[in-house]
């Protein structure tokens, strides 16, 4: 994609009507998405969030973190390796060394209690992919007693940005129904005695964010909820299907 990507008006459009359903775009990245693009993407389109998919190295991840921390955008990106210890997460963290680097954790295995201690230390996280709602119990785990080792330290919560990653299309059919679950799920922790606590200190609740859309994200018209975010592709973003608002409350 060239810079005419950039003039395209469906792809700005796209961005503001996702912005109006109280979703958050992030794009996926792709290897030749660099810190330059990144700036021009998020000066004209309004996409200022960038999720890669494989580890990147850490001077690449640290040039993009700068150009969009202006523009007060988040790089999410894997620790490299198979597995997901603590100490190959917290040496990233360490390399890229930028307030807006987000660590993506597996939801499963290691991943939560990796999650909820680098929370601790003011580390923003992405657990996922989920796979349902018994996933999402031990990503809400994490999460909050992440945020509260976070306050227990004195760390500014405000400033510790979470999310939680459904793969759309692994799921094909399941992929609404199970969001929608994920979503209701989602009302009820921000309703508990662990999060008005939280939130008294000055938390922010995480977001679901949806992954996997494809080039097409024929899906994501069925996932409008508010605070929630998607990842997409740029063809995903140049010919979005349109919304019909929320879709994801219940009637």
């Amino acid at each position: 994609m060239g810079a005419a990507f950039v003039e395209e008006p469906g792809a700005a459009g796209a961005v503001e009507g996702l912005a109006a359903e109280g979703v958050t775009p992030w794009l996926e990245g792709l290897p030749g998405v660099g810190p330059d693009r990144m700036r021009e993407f998020a000066d004209r389109l309004g996409v200022r969030n960038l999720l890669y998919g494989v580890p990147r190295r850490p001077a690449a991840l640290g040039a993009v973190c700068d150009a969009l921390l202006p523009r007060g955008g988040l790089v999410a990106a894997p620790p490299p390796g198979e597995g997901t210890s603590y100490e190959v997460a917290r040496a990233l963290v360490t390399a890229v060394d930028r307030p807006n680097l987000i660590v993506v954790l597996p939801a499963t295995g290691e991943g939560p209690a990796v999650g909820a201690r680098l929370l601790g230390e003011g580390v923003g996280v992405a657990f996922g992919p989920m796979t349902g709602p018994r996933t999402y119990e031990g990503v809400l785990g994490a999460w909050l007693g992440g945020l509260e080792r976070a306050r227990e330290r004195g760390l500014d919560l405000a400033a510790l940005p979470a999310f939680a990653s459904l793969g759309v299309r692994e799921l094909g059919p399941l992929a609404v129904p199970t969001a929608r679950l994920l979503y209701a799920r989602y009302d009820r922790a921000l309703g508990g005695r662990r999060w008005r606590s939280l939130a008294a200190a000055g938390a922010r609740p995480h977001r679901l964010m949806w992954t996997d859309l494809g080039d097409r994200a024929e899906y994501l018209p069925e996932l409008v909820g508010w605070g929630t975010a998607a990842a997409l592709t740029l063809r995903a973003l140049q010919c979005l299907p349109p919304l019909r608002g929320d879709t994801l409350s219940p009637p």
